[in-house]
């Protein structure tokens, strides 16, 4: 039986081999440009035949033979999906600073910052010591980034918070991103340095949706080698009256939200969606009840905040939350710092890392 399968596999070969000659010397299949090794090696990556299912084929093997990082992704033995993340620019750091400091002198307020590590760094223990050597270190990054502040900014580090829970769910499976278990912590963290109270677990109720989803890590070859998710609604229930949360885009409100929560997985392709009605440019979200007794706060984040805001909101009136990225010059102007108590700067460690357009601050209001 062996012999048979190492006939076939060298036929297979044989036959990949004369199809990608014939078709590279017939005809188109090199180009003019570039040293004959090049457009040899261009000409041989387009036309090889079968290609995804070889390159599929080839990664079985891999995996299969104790491999176990494709990519920038990372197969963890518990099932977890891990993405590392790549390091950042010295201009990246000074850039963040720079704006931020600029920004919070201008409005005259001292803002919070705060970088939240991802899932490759904080479940090592998932993956074996060699893959760990190779993985970024976000926490000597993120103590890096605290330093450039030097005291204009108030920082909240979460890293050694999450890291003592890392046996817990606190990290999607298929998301790059903090369950609401770790949105919890989060929020704990941020309590201690926002100078609010932190409402206990019992304080909030939890509904648990969307069993069984694969996020967007769990492409087709990685599916199989991953654990699949749940997403938890953790809704206060400390006051009555609940929340409104408002989307705004191309300076205009899009979407209205009666909750903090949609309770219809079907709703949405990416299942954390159903938390906040997903990220848009712009959001507010307000009490409906006794808003005006509770302090404001400014949030400019990413997609990571759908896991800690639902518990913030709990201590606050009104939240305005910034997608830098995603809004544009007329909706920043329209955003008014001094409506706020505090300022909070929020990203994940890989958001930071890929680049944030900090100089849209210039417009904000």
């Amino acid at each position: 039986m062996k012999k048979v399968s190492s006939f076939i596999l060298i036929s297979m070969l044989l036959c990949v081999s004369v199809t990608l000659i014939f078709n590279i010397f017939s005809g188109e299949g090199l180009s003019s440009e570039g040293t004959f090794v090049e457009r040899f090696e261009n000409a041989a990556a387009e036309n090889i035949p079968f290609k995804d299912e070889l390159n599929a084929a080839m990664d079985s093997i891999l995996y299969a033979s104790g491999v176990r990082h494709f990519g920038d992704i990372y197969i963890g033995n518990e099932g977890s999906l891990l993405r590392d993340i790549e390091k950042p620019t010295g201009r990246t750091f000074s850039a963040a600073k720079n704006y931020i400091l600029s920004y919070s002198a201008t409005n005259q307020i001292k803002p919070y910052f705060m970088l939240v590590p991802t899932a490759s760094v904080i479940l090592q223990q998932e993956i074996d010591s060699f893959a760990n050597e190779n993985i970024y270190n976000q926490r000597y990054m993120i103590s890096q980034m605290y330093s450039q502040f030097d005291g204009g900014v108030r920082t909240a580090d979460v890293y050694q918070t999450l890291y003592d829970r890392r046996g817990e769910y606190i990290y999607y499976h298929t998301e790059d991103m903090p369950t609401s278990l770790g949105g919890y912590y989060i929020y704990g963290e941020l309590c201690s340095r926002l100078g609010i109270k932190q409402n206990t677990m019992d304080s909030f109720s939890a509904a648990y949706a969307a069993h069984g989803f694969y996020g967007s890590l769990a492409t087709d070859f990685f599916r199989p080698y991953a654990n699949s998710d749940y997403v938890s609604l953790y809704e206060y229930t400390g006051e009555k009256g609940g929340y409104l949360v408002e989307h705004y885009s191309g300076g205009k409100r899009i979407k209205v939200i009666n909750n903090l929560f949609i309770y219809n997985e079907d709703t949405y392709d990416d299942k954390t969606d159903m938390i906040l009605g997903g990220i848009s440019p712009v959001m507010n979200i307000t009490r409906r009840e006794n808003a005006e007794e509770k302090a404001s706060i400014l949030i400019f984040g990413d997609e990571t905040a759908k896991s800690w805001i639902p518990f913030l909101v709990s201590n606050y009136g009104k939240i305005t939350f910034v997608h830098l990225d995603l809004a544009d010059e007329k909706l920043l102007s329209e955003v008014k710092t001094a409506d706020y108590d505090q300022v909070l700067f929020a990203y994940s460690a890989a958001k930071f890392s890929s680049g944030i357009d900090f100089s849209k601050l210039e417009y904000v209001g």
